[in-house]
């Protein structure tokens, strides 16, 4: 899997080197709502997740987002209530396409594709792996003036994962707000 990785990330860089327009940096925070009804039976409904992205602008109104997080959980096992700790990094690729341009908001909808690494650690034993899925998104960048902008974001991913033999969605619902700087 790292292999794909390189390629993606090596594919990213030379597209923000190759060609004229405008680059795009920020952080984020959001509440990620993990979809699979054991993960939710062990640690809840979700929790925050943070990260960062860097985009590029290749066309007028279409722009590449290389973007990573990182979410964290805790729960208790279902029989002896002892605690368990989940954590989730994703690296993700995509598009966003803005739609218009109305004063200062800049609606937008995106899809891109996933890489999820994740562990979990219990006293019993830790177990890790991770999985590719993908993602589709809405949302709307507000413009604060001087580079700076507000990023509205709802997004739906898919990511099954089978680290044992049964399979987990990782996927689920994501809103967040983000912090970027333009220039």
């Amino acid at each position: 899997m790292r292999p794909i990785l390189n390629r993606l990330a090596f594919m990213l860089i030379l597209t923000l080197y190759s060609s004229a327009g405008g680059f795009r940096v920020g952080g984020s925070i959001g509440y990620y709502s993990v979809a699979d009804s054991i993960y939710k039976n062990t640690y809840g409904s979700g929790n925050f997740i943070y990260g960062g992205s860097l985009s590029y602008d290749l066309l007028r109104s279409v722009e590449i987002r290389g973007e990573v997080g990182y979410f964290r959980d805790k729960g208790e096992m279902t029989l002896t209530q002892e605690e368990i700790k989940f954590s989730m990094i994703p690296v993700a690729i995509g598009l966003r396409a803005r739609l218009v341009k109305i004063r200062k908001l800049s609606p937008y909808l995106g899809a891109g594709v996933d890489f999820y690494s994740f562990k979990e650690r219990a006293r019993l034993g830790d177990t890790s792996d991770s999985t590719f899925g993908f993602h589709i998104e809405g949302g709307s960048y507000i413009a604060l003036g001087k580079g700076f902008h507000i990023d509205l974001n709802l997004r739906y991913v898919k990511a099954d994962a089978q680290p044992f033999d049964e399979t987990i969605n990782l996927g689920g619902w994501r809103a967040g707000v983000g912090v970027g700087y333009s220039f």
